[in-house]
């Protein structure tokens, strides 16, 4: 019993461990000039526009979405996410990134359910291997049919068939799932790259680079906003993320998955207020040097002494004698 309690003490602490660690090197990394994605080639015709889909309003399923939904409102402590409602400006900052990235292929859902529709899409994705498609693909869409988002809520990236599913208004995290469906579009074999990442452990280094390329994205567009959205809910559920994964080999007692979820976002919100409260330094220098750039400063104005402006009087006007050279 001793040795059941001690084995537990040390694997609730090293769960945490292994989350400071992830977001240390997540921190510490250099981000890099940002890379705008582009997978048409010259000549091809792809998608003009991107297509947004929303699910018809519902006020049972809603208010029940948002009632199981906000467990995951919790630890990240955002009370926007699982909202089954996503405000226009996040919707344009989707489309725009899409736009930017090459993506107007990835089909947009919000708060939808249409699992005939995700059928059809998973025939028609031909990025995918039919392998892959019929496989791990099939599974995918079986549990959006059966675990429907529209109720239990979560925002995901499916590259089987090539859909994005959100429920939340947060635009870091909706970019995140949008910087997955980038990094999938840039693999040689994007079925198999999409199984690797589906693995536990391994899941975490797409996971990396999404929430990499979101603050590398925010900084090329100057959106602060979002570049700190990223910090203070990224970074929590990335901690979570680690510690649940170690917890399914680590902890044995019914809530130890918990207390690992929350000691990895308890690291997560150190480490992301930590790393925002030095970006934010950084913004604010930009910002006032930026300032003082556009001011132009006006010449000085000398004030010219008395003896400077006085002018010297004019010669007098002389006017001949009457009545000479008036008339020939």
């Amino acid at each position: 019993m001793r040795k059941s309690a001690l084995c537990l003490r040390l694997r609730l602490a090293v769960a945490p461990l292994c989350a400071s660690l992830l977001l240390s090197a997540l921190s510490g990394c250099k981000i890099a000039p940002y890379q705008y994605g582009h997978f048409h080639e010259d000549g091809e015709q792809g998608p003009e526009t991107v297509t947004v889909e929303y699910g018809k309003p519902n006020k049972t399923l809603d208010g029940i979405g948002k009632i199981v939904g906000f467990p995951a409102k919790i630890l990240p402590m955002n009370a926007k996410i699982n909202d089954h409602e996503i405000s226009r400006t996040t919707e344009n900052k989707l489309r725009e990134y899409l736009a930017r990235n090459d993506l107007n292929d990835v089909a947009v859902f919000i708060n939808h359910y249409d699992p005939k529709r995700q059928w059809q899409r998973l025939r028609d994705n031909k990025r995918v291997g039919a392998g892959w498609r019929y496989t791990a693909g099939a599974i995918s869409v079986i549990g959006y049919t059966v675990f429907p988002g529209r109720i239990f809520g979560g925002d995901s990236y499916n590259p089987y068939t090539n859909s994005l599913y959100l429920n939340s208004d947060v635009s870091a995290m909706v970019l995140r799932e949008a910087a997955y469906s980038k990094d999938v579009h840039s693999q040689k074999m994007p079925g198999t790259y999409a199984v690797i990442q589906d693995l536990p452990v391994l899941g975490l280094w797409s996971d990396t680079l999404a929430v990499r390329d979101v603050i590398g994205y925010a900084r090329e567009q100057g959106d602060w906003e979002v570049e700190k959205e990223a910090y203070h809910v990224l970074y929590p559920q990335m901690g979570i993320a680690s510690t649940s994964i170690g917890g399914m080999f680590l902890s044995s007692a019914w809530w130890g998955g918990a207390a690992l979820g929350a000691g990895g976002a308890a690291v997560g919100h150190v480490a992301g207020r930590t790393a925002a409260k030095r970006e934010q330094a950084k913004h604010d220098a930009r910002e006032q040097t930026a300032e003082a750039e556009t001011v132009v400063p006006l010449p000085p104005v000398q004030q010219a002494g008395f003896e400077s402006t006085a002018r010297e009087p004019a010669p007098p006007i002389r006017l001949p004698p009457v009545g000479v050279g008036l008339i020939p």
